[in-house]
């Protein structure tokens, strides 16, 4: 059969109900093509549970097919089935890997090491500083970064990696034209256009709560290892660590205080055995990662070069985020000149602002 005719069968298959409880490895070692499913003899189908056979033969909803194709093109996105060569070697490799993905955006180099940075979506600032940090520095080096795009450290962990021109990827609870949260829609689209978006959702598949849980999996089973960067005992975070865990993934931790509830969790991950991050080095012998540092472009080499009253404001910011306000006390600028050079200095990358108009170094 041609190519979207193999398509059709693959999105087919993907929409069988109970279809997730059998190894998408062993239904083509056993039928040898995807379309040789739903042509397949009783005998093979015997094979299978008893509610197996049933809904494949039963399966009719070849419009359903038709229309998501077209919203497929429509959105720029592509269908990678199990068996095409842009779907993740990695993630074959766990039992219960999706029949196929939903891809927006550029390419994967699979040659290149990838790490997931997760986190609570509640984090400190210091959470966000870890997963910002650990992303832009991996991402540096040639490491391909991996998060769900949520809220609070997943957001902070793309972001690092999109600073210095690194390749990242974003796992949605939604389909690939869903962006989610809303407020990072900016995020989303610079993913799309530097990295890749990834989802075993159908298109247009809104932010469900029991889809994200399930997306966990997928985070886990294309990177070579998982780092929590900040997460509470009940978080998403620690289920996506648990998963790692089970697939045979390194699982890595940043310590956080003692008597920081949004650490209990990393604290806990660390006393059972993961690996300890107090530095970029950490990940890299944990997964024993050999990288050679990316050179930098003129844009990047340039955002070192800063002087004036550009200079002033660089040594007054701290670790914590501070105010517009207490900057220019600092600085000795006026208000008005503070302002200005901060919107300069964020518009090249130096500086982030928070809310309430507070300002951290990047």
């Amino acid at each position: 059969m041609n190519v979207e005719s193999t398509l059709k069968h693959w999105l087919a298959f993907s929409r069988v109900k109970g279809i997730g409880r059998f190894p998408i490895a062993e239904v083509l070692e056993s039928f040898g093509a995807i379309e040789a499913v739903f042509a397949g003899s009783k005998a093979v189908l015997d094979a299978y549970a008893t509610g197996f056979a049933a809904p494949i033969k039963a399966f009719g909803d070849w419009d359903w097919v038709d229309r998501e194709i077209a919203l497929v093109k429509e959105a720029g996105a592509r269908v990678v089935p199990f068996d095409d060569p842009e779907y993740p070697p990695l993630l074959r490799e766990i039992p219960d890997a999706p029949a196929l993905l939903y891809f927006k955006g550029g390419r994967i180099d699979y040659e290149a090491p990838s790490v997931a940075i997760v986190g609570t979506r509640r984090p400190t600032h210091y959470g966000l500083k870890v997963s910002e940090t650990l992303a832009r520095e991996l991402a540096s080096a040639g490491v391909t970064i991996i998060s769900g795009m949520a809220r609070g450290c997943d957001t902070y962990a793309h972001r690092g990696a999109l600073s210095v021109g690194g390749f990242t990827v974003a796992v949605l609870g939604t389909g690939v034209d869903v962006p989610y949260p809303g407020e990072n829609a900016k995020l989303y689209n610079e993913i799309i256009d530097k990295g890749l978006v990834v989802s075993e959702y159908p298109m247009g598949t809104p932010p469900v709560g029991y889809n994200f849980p399930k997306r966990n999996r997928i985070i886990s089973g294309v990177s070579d290892g998982v780092v929590v960067a900040e997460a509470p005992l009940r978080s998403g975070a620690l289920m996506t660590a648990r998963l790692s865990l089970d697939y045979n993934r390194e699982v890595l931790a940043a310590p956080g205080q003692m008597t920081s509830g949004r650490s209990a969790g990393t604290n806990r991950l660390i006393k059972e055995g993961a690996a300890i991050v107090t530095s970029v080095d950490d990940i890299f012998e944990a997964l024993s990662i050999t990288v050679s540092p990316r050179e930098e472009n003129d844009a990047q080499k340039g955002k070192l070069e800063i002087a004036g009253d550009e200079l002033l404001v660089w040594k007054a910011l701290k670790d914590e985020a501070l105010h517009i306000d207490d900057i220019a006390v600092v600085t000795s600028l006026s208000a008005a000149k503070a302002s200005a050079v901060l919107l300069q200095m964020e518009l090249k990358g130096l500086v982030r602002q928070e809310t309430g108009k507070r300002f951290l170094k990047r």
